[in-house]
């Protein structure tokens, strides 16, 4: 498997759509690099069966300030590629990328009531609970306004420089 950052392009294909307003705002960020995307594909195939976003300045400031605390979002393993260790080593180098733009902290939601999930983050570090939201200021609306969201909790991971 091979883990790299992805383009704008390559976003449209993993969700499979050629416009949404959410997909219009992910790839702005891309291309501005407010935001990175982050891929793992096949080595023989090229099909990219994963995908992690890190948002390093949010309108939250408690979930990415711009300065030491990154956000992780739309964390995706393809359905046929779970449980082989392919999300943690995805995981893997997304944080050590955080670790290298010099940024200390990193924060991930999780729905409310997904604990198999929540154990999967808290595993890999993901332990101090920060607050829940309903506001999702990555997903959004037409008008390009935040959506409510089901209730989902922020974690916070702290790294060392």
């Amino acid at each position: 498997m091979i883990i790299r950052i992805g383009s704008e392009e390559e976003l449209s294909r993993l969700w499979g759509i050629i416009t949404s307003p959410t997909l219009k705002l992910f790839q702005e960020r891309i291309s501005k690099d407010t935001q990175e995307l982050w891929v793992m594909e096949e080595d023989n195939t090229g099909k990219l069966i994963g995908e992690l976003h890190i948002i390093w300045d949010s309108v939250d400031k408690d979930e990415a300030n711009g300065k030491n605390r990154a956000y992780l979002c739309a964390f995706r393993i393809d359905r046929d590629y779970q449980g082989l260790g392919y999300g943690s080593k995805l995981m893997k180098n997304v944080l050590n990328r955080i670790k290298d733009k010099g940024f200390s902290e990193a924060t991930i939601g999780v729905e409310v009531g997904a604990n198999k999930l929540e154990l999967m983050y808290k595993k890999w570090g993901f332990s101090e609970y920060i607050k829940t939201k309903d506001i999702d200021h990555h997903y959004v609306d037409a008008q390009g306004n935040p959506t409510l969201a089901k209730l989902w909790n922020l974690y916070l991971l702290r790294q060392t420089k």
